[in-house]
């Protein structure tokens, strides 16, 4: 048989899931994957993807960061190595991912015993950590405070490089007009001078180098040989003490090896798991139930390499009483790729993968899975495509069992039509007695007869569409189906008097009596089956438009409930309007005695709605909750414009506003400038934004203030309620920033309370 991972395309597969992975352990753990008939091995690795899948959707991803194998790093180590700095320093970030791992695990409230199984395994070695973070710095070098005898060392280093630089100045200042340059340089790690050749022999030192023209000698001066022969040995002390120092870390990092490992071992294993939880997203896959007999059940299923918006789903059920599935239908209708769909999901599973299938999916775990797709035509052994194929079968037929799957495509095809079909009826009865779960395509109308006959076979054959003469992709379980050569053939291009001819043939030759009642009642299946296919669409468009009127329903409950919120609001700032007045009322009894007075007040109060249908243009009202006269300009419904006596313009309902007598002299309006200037726009001395939203209230807040900067209000009151606080956060949050806020407070219980904020602008 051919290679079933490269027959599948399981490479690819392999691939996009590690275009996820973040740690070098999770790449090899994919490419090491081993397909496992085990079914306590995969139902636990199942397990493992199923909450980490959730967890992801929860907490989003794991805080992994890791480039090291440390089994190989610290087996490098144990013959004899010493880690460099930037080593040191990833054995540094694996404890601290180590931390953020275990801190990401506290988070997590629901009970996930797999996964916590691994987040418990990890041990964080904060003492490790500190060691490496006191010697090497965040540049891969040794800190000069790593160790007194290093810090020694780099000081007298600095001290000398210090006196070699101003022997350097003084040199040149001595030797100027012999140079040809004005700097020294490093030659051979020896700083040198450039002279002029013509004067090399007046200046005592060491050559180490002459220029391409030979113009220029470059000579160590005696004056620094002697400080630069010093600097050579601090130089190999410091080399000594870091060698001491990295070999010292190495030696506490082995000593830790186990735990370090096992770590890595569980970020690798967490890393691996969660990028098998991204390809699941990315193809809309999901974990699917193993179960321990011999069946599957596939809805939905998708072949995972095909791009999920064009790719049709299937239903594909085999196994307990009918074990083998025969499927029929036109070339190019999608036989070959149903096979392949149901290969590749049973190998996936046997690979703890998710499968592209919907959630309530179930499969079985087969011992071995044997296909034969395609052209197996052999040029080595000489072999044609039959010959091959037959090959293959007969090793098969020789080695399968009741626990094994076989996939065949086009059964006994490239020989004697004839004998092709006795071969497949043969074959597929062997299949049978074999037990093993099959699944083969087939053109052959003896094989097609042999599965209505017999009650271990399920037919199964494409939707084809007659009209347009082209594919459906969808596959109809329970019937046999056509070729549709002669429909084919029409389409594209053969005589219709030929086709007619074939046909003929066709009936006379190979068409019996017993032939044709089998194909007419074949028909009616297939109808009855199509009828049900589009019946269980309309199903499934009639679930989904349940779903959106549910979502739509409770969008207009939490609208509704919003209003209502809107509306409490709004009776709480009434509420709290009337509770002033009365205090004020009160108040001013206490301070004058006069209970009449007080009477005759209170006797105008009515927190009752008021009918004023009356009020209309012209009329002079009061709204007392806000304490305002004025004249109403214009009506629209309910709603009024009213014009203050202070010279403010502002809207109100009718069932917020009183009659009241007109004043005996009418003020007469004044050219303003600013009104001019601003488009005879008036400003309130209050804005209300009960009902606003956050957002929306502080962009009409912040135009307000505009305005009232211009006007040159200094003290204006912002209504906002009560509710949750939310908006009142907003609002004081928002002018804390403004830089033409004087100040701001919550409002007495003569402004309404906490429901309102007095605002004092610069």
């Amino acid at each position: 048989m051919e290679n079933i991972e490269e027959v599948l395309e399981i490479n690819k597969i392999r691939e996009q899931i590690k275009k996820y992975t973040k740690t070098l352990l999770a790449k090899k753990k994919i490419d090491e994957l081993k397909p496992s008939s085990e079914y306590s091995f995969v139902s636990k690795e199942y397990q493992k993807l199923k909450e980490t899948i959730d967890v992801l959707d929860i907490y989003n991803d794991f805080p992994i960061i890791s480039e090291l194998d440390l089994y190989e790093e610290i087996a490098y180590a144990k013959k004899g190595n010493v880690f460099n700095e930037i080593t040191l320093n990833q054995i540094k970030q694996e404890i601290q991912t180590t931390v953020d791992v275990i801190k990401y695990s506290l988070k997590i409230k629901e009970d996930y015993d797999a996964l916590n199984e691994l987040f418990m395994s990890l041990k964080a070695n904060e003492l490790l950590f500190n060691e490496i973070s006191s010697a090497i710095s965040q540049e891969n070098t040794v800190k000069d405070s790593a160790s007194k005898e290093l810090f020694s060392i780099r000081k007298s280093i600095y001290s000398l490089n210090k006196n070699i630089h101003s022997s350097l100045n003084s040199i040149f200042g001595k030797y100027k007009d012999k140079l040809s340059g004005d700097n020294f340089v490093l030659r051979n790690g020896h700083y040198a001078i450039p002279v002029n050749s013509s004067y090399k022999a007046s200046i005592d030192g060491i050559v180490h180098d002459v220029s391409d023209s030979g113009l220029t000698t470059f000579i160590e001066p005696k004056e620094i040989l002697e400080l630069e022969n010093q600097l050579a040995v601090l130089k190999i002390k410091e080399r000594d003490e870091i060698n001491k120092l990295l070999y010292k870390l190495t030696t506490k990092v082995v000593e830790n090896a186990n735990e370090l490992i096992n770590n890595n071992e569980i970020l690798g294993e967490l890393d691996f798991l969660s990028s098998k939880a991204k390809y699941a997203k990315e193809i809309d896959a999901n974990v699917p139930r193993i179960n321990n007999g011999k069946y599957f059940k596939l809805y939905s299923a998708r072949h995972p390499l095909i791009d999920k918006n064009i790719c049709v789903p299937n239903d594909f059920i085999l196994g307990n009483e009918k074990t083998l599935m025969i499927i029929s239908g036109p070339n190019a209708g999608g036989k070959t790729i149903a096979l392949k769909t149901v290969a590749i999901l049973a190998y996936m599973a046997k690979l703890s993968l998710a499968l592209p299938a919907s959630v309530d999916s179930e499969i079985c775990l087969f011992k071995n899975i044997y296909i034969d797709i395609g052209d197996s035509q052999s040029i080595e052994n000489n072999l044609s495509t039959f010959s091959a194929h037959i090959s293959n079968i007969s090793v098969v037929l020789k080695y399968i069992t009741s626990s094994d799957l076989v996939v065949i495509d086009e059964l006994c095809t490239g020989t004697d039509p004839k004998e092709g079909e006795a071969l497949a009826v043969a074959i597929v009865k062997e299949l049978l007695k074999k037990q093993a779960i099959s699944l083969i395509t087939s053109h052959y109308e003896l094989l097609k007869k042999y599965g209505l006959t017999n009650d271990k076979i399920l037919n199964a054959s494409f939707i084809f569409n007659e009209k347009n003469v082209t594919p459906t992709f969808k596959i109809l379980l329970g019937v046999s189906g056509k070729s549709y050569g002669f429909l084919i053939g029409k389409k594209f291009g053969l005589d219709a008097a030929l086709i007619a001819d074939a046909k003929k043939i066709y009936d006379n030759s190979f068409e019996s009596e017993d032939d044709k009642k089998l194909h007419a009642l074949d028909e009616k299946e297939r109808y009855l089956a199509t009828k049900d296919e589009k019946l269980k669409l309309r199903q499934e468009s009639l679930t989904k438009l349940k779903e959106e009127l549910s979502k739509k329903e409770k969008e207009l409950r939490d609208k509704e409930n919003k209003l209502k919120n809107q509306k409490i609001d709004k009776f709480d700032v009434f509420l709290n309007d009337k509770y002033n007045e009365i205090n004020n009322i009160y108040n001013t009894f206490l301070k004058d005695k006069d209970i009449k007075k007080a009477e005759a007040k209170l006797d105008k109060i009515n927190v009752k709605k008021k009918k004023n249908e009356n009020i209309t243009v012209g009329n002079y009202i009061t709204i007392k909750s806000l304490g305002i006269n004025g004249r109403v300009i214009s009506e629209n419904g309910n709603k009024l414009r009213i014009n203050t006596n202070d010279g403010f313009s502002i809207n109100a309902t009718k069932d917020q506003c009183e009659l009241i007598e007109a004043p005996k002299e009418t003020v007469k309006p004044t050219i303003n400038a600013d009104k001019y200037i601003l488009g005879q726009k008036q400003v309130s001395a209050s804005l209300n934004l009960i009902g606003y939203r956050v957002d929306d209230a502080l962009i009409a807040l912040d135009k307000y203030l505009d305005d009232c900067v211009l006007r040159g209000l200094k003290q204006v009151k912002i209504i906002h309620g009560y509710g949750s606080g939310k908006l009142r956060e907003g609002i004081h949050s928002f002018l804390k920033k403004r830089k033409n806020i004087a100040s701001f407070k919550i409002g007495s219980e003569l402004d309404g309370g906490s429901g309102s904020t007095i605002v004092n602008l610069k």
